[in-house]
């Protein structure tokens, strides 16, 4: 959902949380349509609310690669295996993909159980 669709949203949805969102989703609408609108925007929540404060940052590719090797998350006899500019343009590729989840237990069920966390679970290493 793009940030003009999400500013076009009535306040009162705007100030609920992913949570809230998601169980609309049980709920049917005035016509009786089930309000699949609500996990688009549940999507988003979780994404503004959650993933992104609990996710690490890095400055570069380079850099993130480099400290993921170094902290033993990634394995350095891998990466060494392909060409820097090739491992770059596999995650520009990815990026270029502009993917989002359709629903929200798709992203709550990559997050929790296929992204890569730091050791602690509190931190997201990798995003969709």
């Amino acid at each position: 959902m793009s940030a003009t669709e999400l500013s076009i949203i009535e306040p009162a949805l705007q100030a609920l949380d992913y949570h809230a969102l998601n169980a609309m989703l049980n709920l049917y609408d005035e016509a009786g349509h089930i309000q699949f609108d609500k996990d688009h925007l549940a999507v988003e929540g979780y994404r503004q609310q959650h993933v992104l404060p609990n996710s690490r940052t890095f400055p570069s590719l380079e850099q993130k690669l480099q400290g993921l090797v170094d902290e033993g998350y990634y394995e350095a006899k891998v990466l060494a295996s392909y060409s820097q500019a090739f491992i770059a343009s596999l995650f520009a590729e990815a990026r270029a993909q502009r993917f989002t989840f359709q629903t929200f237990m798709g992203a709550l069920k990559f997050c929790t159980s296929y992204a890569l966390k730091s050791f602690d679970g509190k931190q997201y290493l990798e995003d969709f």
